[in-house]
């Protein structure tokens, strides 16, 4: 399609869509059979310079934009929304909170790493049973002179185990509540910090959700990621970052489910004749393609408001919100279409229904969409 792509930008959704089919299509079933890290697919994408490609050129990243990046989170969700889930991850939301609220020291310390692959970012914002902040678990950060002390549990941490730097929400200030609460950048290698298990997931199996353990762990002040009692705004702005990139998941596994649903009404003959021929396959068809059509266009334009550095946060939650409708039905539909086919694990549309809804509840807002759009309309 055409969205007044740049030659740049359409060369490097070519070549995100030549390395989805090279590459991740032909693991994509296996990853989600065994549910493991796909390590040697994400040292591909490091050759691609897929981890960095939207970050600064100083840092080694490749200055290529959002909109870029979003381009190859569709392709790769084409093929796989595990493998795409693992570069969200580490791209949208653990990269872009250092690159946007980092300082200079930080992100010299950090992003190097981040853009070349050494190490893996992930984002521990979730908590066991409770609200951020509120449960017996909390993770909480004890000031402890030049230190911070954290101790407590964080849950379904996407790229948990894996990553070597995670981004851990704490609360500082009990007494403020959620106000009070604070992040910090914290090497995996640290010593405290544990992973008590791996949690099996319905899909996106590939990109591992841990439960980590935080025992008495201690980070040096230096790691503060902006000040204490901001944690909230950043981890608000990140997760709507990560909403548009979530969006365009959505379109690449909608996408892949109705080209293969397309290729099967072609194939499936009743009454003697191809099913796709039927105004009822046709009429779901068209609905598909609409819908699809016109979330990729508002992905594009929020990738496009955020690169250019405009208000995105309510339009990342239109997307969220209209991803989390047209993602399922589509899939639903596919199913529909395809039959007992369509239902059992011989056909793709099982794999891609169980990553679709991973790709719109994996990173839930702090706040339900519509209440981010509604306020934005109010203010």
């Amino acid at each position: 399609m055409s969205y007044a792509l740049t030659e740049e930008q359409q060369l490097i959704q070519q070549n995100a869509r030549e390395f989805a089919t090279e590459y991740v299509e032909p693991a994509a079933a296996e990853i989600d059979h065994t549910a493991a890290h796909p390590a040697d697919i994400v040292k591909k994408m490091i050759e691609q310079d897929f981890l960095g490609i939207f970050l600064p050129g100083e840092f080694g990243g490749a200055e290529a934009g959002y909109l870029s990046y979003t381009l190859i989170i569709e392709e790769l969700s084409r093929a796989s929304g595990a493998v795409a889930a693992v570069l969200l991850n580490h791209a949208s939301l653990a990269a872009y909170s250092i690159n946007r609220w980092g300082s200079a020291e930080q992100k010299q310390a950090y992003l190097p790493s981040l853009c070349q692959g050494e190490k893996l970012g992930a984002f521990a914002l979730n908590e066991p049973g409770a609200a951020l902040g509120a449960g017996e678990h909390r993770v909480t950060a004890v000031k402890d002179g030049d230190s911070y002390v954290l101790s407590g549990r964080k849950c379904y941490v996407a790229n948990g185990g894996a990553a070597g730097l995670y981004i851990v929400f704490a609360q500082t200030d009990p007494e403020a509540g959620a106000k009070g609460i604070s992040a910090f950048l914290v090497d995996a290698k640290t010593d405290g910090l544990s992973v008590a298990r791996l949690i099996d997931k319905m899909g996106l199996r590939g990109c591992q959700s841990a439960e980590l353990v935080f025992d008495q762990v201690k980070v040096p002040a230096a790691n503060l990621l902006g000040a204490e009692g901001a944690g909230l705004a950043i981890a608000a702005e990140a997760l709507a970052a990560a909403s548009i990139a979530e969006g365009a998941m959505v379109v690449g596994i909608a996408q892949a489910a109705m080209e293969d649903a397309v290729k099967y009404g072609k194939q499936r003959i009743q009454f003697r004749r191809p099913i796709a021929t039927f105004p009822a396959i046709q009429s779901m068809l068209a609905e598909m393609a609409a819908n699809i059509h016109m979330l990729r266009l508002a992905v594009y334009d929020a990738a496009s408001l955020l690169e250019n550095g405009q208000a995105f946060v309510a339009e990342a939650a239109m997307i969220k919100l209209f991803a989390a409708r047209i993602g399922q039905s589509a899939l639903i539909d596919v199913i529909q279409i395809e039959g007992g086919y369509g239902y059992s694990q011989e056909m793709v549309a099982s794999r891609l229904y169980r990553d679709v809804k991973g790709a719109v509840i994996k990173n839930s807002s702090l706040d339900f969409p519509e209440k981010i759009i509604a306020g934005n309309l109010l203010a």
